[in-house]
């Protein structure tokens, strides 16, 4: 009966070609966020654990609202260009052939990560390195971070003190340093991977004519 006094017009509207798309940058987003997330740093993608799971989502609903269908309904399709990209003849080709449309999707809609500077860099890793150690001890992954840590430490301190500062208000800069990135990571907005973490490691690399 209800189905009889449903009238033609609130039957789901079906998805047009930019939707397709935008599931289909979705799925895109999901293997290389999971695959970044397992040490896999694909070549032409950048960090996309925080703007690609919002891109995601934010489709998603789009997606629902626009064309009268269900979460499980979009979730399907996403699946199904999941399964699309991974059983493709060449799966890597197949996500570097997406990499320059879908990231320009994804500027368009979800703001960059935020460039940090070396003092927030010495934050990031000091508290990576508490992660890791309170995970796994201070295991190889933990002393290489730890490494990383005091070197951006040391670099940030010295270039306080060039610019005048005490060592001791260095030290005070670098500790209210981390005490931000701390309340950030316990935000619930995206915390510490709002940042282009990368950035950190170009900043912590050995400097030219350097031994380090």
């Amino acid at each position: 009966m209800l189905s009889a006094a449903t009238p033609a017009t609130a039957q789901p509207t079906p998805l047009t070609e930019a939707h397709r798309t935008n599931l289909r940058c979705a799925a895109a987003f999901a293997i290389v966020a999971l695959e970044q997330s397992d040490g896999d740093a694909l070549e032409g993608w950048p960090p996309l654990a925080v703007r690609g799971k919002r891109f995601f989502a934010d489709t998603g609903e789009r997606v629902m609202k626009e064309a009268g269908i269900s979460r499980d309904a979009v979730r399907d399709a996403i699946a199904g260009e999941v399964r699309s990209l991974q059983t493709a003849a060449d799966p890597d080709a197949a996500l570097t052939a997406l990499a320059r449309p879908c990231l320009a999707r994804l500027d368009a809609s979800v703001p960059p990560l935020k460039v940090p500077d070396l003092k927030q860099c010495a934050a990031i890793m000091a508290l990576a390195v508490d992660e890791v150690h309170a995970r796994e001890g201070m295991s190889a992954a933990a002393k290489d971070l730890k490494t990383l840590a005091s070197v951006l430490a040391s670099r940030e301190r010295e270039a306080l003190v060039a610019a005048g500062r005490s060592g001791d208000e260095a030290d005070r800069t670098l500790a209210e340093a981390r005490e931000a990135m701390a309340a950030e990571a316990a935000d619930g907005a995206g915390g510490v991977d709002k940042y282009d973490i990368a950035h950190c490691y170009d900043l912590a690399k050995p400097n030219e004519k350097s031994h380090y």
